[in-house]
């Protein structure tokens, strides 16, 4: 039984376990040993990784607009507010108001050149 100095605790050997490639260090080990919640933690982690590893063999296809809504159901779950247009939409409705706009000043602009003529 280690000393209460070097005890663990579950939460430590918890974090411990997020930076764990391979065998656990002799004072996590030990910890680990005499823990049912942590030995399921690390049998969690080990499932995990061989989910993670089968899952790398398989390619990925893009789903378009996913990542907004996800990120749009995030932050209604965090209770923020959902912006109305993505960023790309507005830019694109921006640069369509600018160009609009230079259309009305060359319009006005032409017709005080006839005027004045």
């Amino acid at each position: 039984m280690p000393s209460e100095a070097h005890a663990m605790t579950c939460a430590e050997v918890s974090d411990a376990l997020a930076g764990v490639s391979g065998a656990l260090d002799p004072v996590t080990g030990s910890h680990v040993e005499t823990c049912l919640r942590c030995q399921a933690e690390v049998a969690a982690y080990r499932r995990m990784r061989r989910l993670l590893r089968s899952m790398a063999d398989h390619p990925v296809e893009s789903v378009p607009g996913l990542e907004r809504s996800i990120s749009d159901a995030l932050d209604v779950v965090d209770g923020r507010p959902v912006p109305r247009l993505s960023g790309a939409a507005a830019a694109t409705i921006g640069g369509l108001a600018a160009a609009a706009g230079v259309v009305v000043l060359a319009a006005r602009h032409r017709r005080v050149l006839r005027l004045a003529s």
